[in-house]
């Protein structure tokens, strides 16, 4: 079956020009601001305070998804139970919707990179060398929001609203537990099952 919309340059000029989407700014959200004021209690912070500042995010984010999680996963279990050939379609369509995200993702993974892997940095330099005055660590830590602040405006460039990229962005570490929890349980039965 033809798709009209695809073929016809008429139909696609005519909704580019009528149809206007007014969105706010990103970089004047609070969502904006919040990333960079976290980021920057990351940077500043020593690698205690920046633990405790990861494990606020991870109980955070386990409030939030953790009963998404267990509502999608009945109805998932339900939907299968009761029509498993639906099993195959649904999986289809989640195949197809990850992929349409996988664009997105990577700038999203990278920004989330820095964002963690920036302030672990300089808690490891600041640990090495001991001495270091005040006025290199506000550098440090002016020299990471400034460049933040550009990545997560390439991010808006590209598409992304500041408040799922906030959620994104504080969710990484409570998906990389989730990610490696599995294995950690794997390896624990295997060695109860040797030692029997």
């Amino acid at each position: 079956m033809k798709n009209f919309f695809e073929e016809s340059d008429f139909l696609k000029s005519t909704i580019r020009e009528n149809v206007t989407i007014q969105r706010k700014p990103q970089v004047n959200t609070v969502w904006h601001w919040l990333l960079l004021i976290l980021f920057g209690l990351l940077a500043y912070g020593t690698m205690t305070q920046q633990f405790l500042l990861i494990a606020v995010f991870i109980v955070l984010a386990a409030i939030v998804k953790g009963p998404m999680m267990l509502l999608w996963g009945a109805i998932y279990s339900a939907l299968l139970a009761f029509f498993p050939p639906l099993g195959i379609l649904l999986s289809i369509v989640f195949f197809i919707i990850n992929l349409g995200t996988v664009a997105k993702s990577w700038r999203i993974s990278l920004t989330g990179a820095y964002f963690y892997l920036v302030p672990l940095i300089g808690g490891i330099i600041r640990v090495v060398v001991k001495n270091e005055t005040d006025y290199a660590v506000l550098a440090f830590v002016a020299v990471s929001i400034v460049g933040l602040h550009f990545l997560l405006n390439w991010l808006y460039k590209n598409n992304s609203l500041s408040r799922t990229l906030t959620w994104s962005i504080i969710s990484v570490p409570f998906s990389l537990l989730i990610m490696l929890l599995p294995t950690r349980f794997r390896r624990l039965k295997s060695n109860k099952n040797l030692k029997f």
